[in-house]
């Protein structure tokens, strides 16, 4: 809703007050996503490899949290047309049996200021908010840095209805023994791009299960938990664009000499590094004529 300010008419001596609402529906929302074949996905990728994660690796979040990917089975997707980003993520169990979605939740986190120690837009699809709700959370103020646990801003910038927006499908693998299944999220370019992430935007991602819909503190990719609380310059994936179409490497990873990955020790080269800063340089620029920065660091 568009609230604008108040107009003060003058009729008969009386002065009469207006205030005009507009309700509107971004057109793209208006009809059910289709979603593309599994030959349009493009796994993310962590330190050159494609996401992985393994099974039960995180006690407080079993079955249906439990994000699962090997080499041949990725745990983390994405896909991308002139309309929609699609986001998938292969998990242990069933996340909505008999068609219910569970009381979690499961999405991805994108970097978009060149700090990979907060994030500033999240993606979600929750079952807490019945009967299914993605959630694009936008994340301006950071209360915990380098922890993917950090809340986002509430209420979210845009919700959708599971019905439209997503689906939960059989995976095709099996890791563990039994079937996983797919996550499938779908969230218009007309709602991402006015919050920072177009097609072509440079990022970093996270891949995760949550208990509420605007954090991921259950199970993140690319992390192994039993080495302890994951931090979020450590799970990330390698640098990538908000679709996977527009990479120049084609297969969903940002061809840079050197290539980071989800460790904090990866290293790139000196021409991909300068080209980094320049970008996060002109992203801080700009949020800061903007009205400022989300959070700040000494080493900045």
């Amino acid at each position: 809703m568009i609230r604008w300010p108040a107009l003060t008419i003058q009729r008969g001596g009386v002065s009469i007050a207006l205030t005009a609402a507009v309700f509107f529906t971004p057109a793209s929302a208006a009809h059910a996503a289709t979603f593309p074949g599994d030959a349009a996905y493009v796994p993310l990728r962590c330190v050159g490899g494609v996401m992985t994660d393994a099974r039960g690796d995180v006690a407080s979040a079993p079955g249906d949290r439990d994000l699962v990917g090997t080499a041949a089975a990725p745990a983390g997707l994405r896909a991308g047309d002139a309309q929609f980003l699609y986001l998938r993520i292969r998990v242990d169990q069933d996340p909505a049996p008999g068609g219910t979605l569970l009381p979690h939740a499961w999405g991805m986190a994108f970097d978009l200021d060149g700090d990979r120690r907060t994030y500033e837009l999240l993606i979600t699809v929750d079952g807490i908010t019945a009967p299914g709700t993605v959630s694009v959370f936008t994340n301006r103020v950071s209360t915990q840095i380098n922890d993917p646990a950090d809340p986002a801003d509430t209420p979210a910038a845009a919700t959708f209805g599971f019905a439209t927006s997503a689906r939960t499908i059989t995976a095709g693998s099996a890791i563990g023994g039994d079937p996983d299944f797919f996550v499938d999220i779908a969230v218009p370019w007309a709602t991402l791009a006015p919050l920072g992430l177009d097609r072509d935007t440079r990022t970093y991602v996270w891949a995760g299960s949550s208990s509420v819909a605007s954090a991921l503190d259950g199970d993140l990719a690319c992390h192994d938990g039993g080495g302890g609380k994951p931090g979020l310059d450590a799970t990330g994936s390698d640098p990538t664009t908000g679709d996977p179409t527009q990479d120049t490497g084609g297969d969903g990873s940002l061809r840079l000499e050197g290539g980071a990955g989800c460790q904090a020790g990866g290293s790139l080269g000196l021409g991909a590094a300068l080209a980094l800063l320049g970008i996060a340089g002109r992203r801080r620029r700009r949020r800061l004529t903007a009205g400022g920065r989300r959070c700040t660091h000494p080493d900045r």
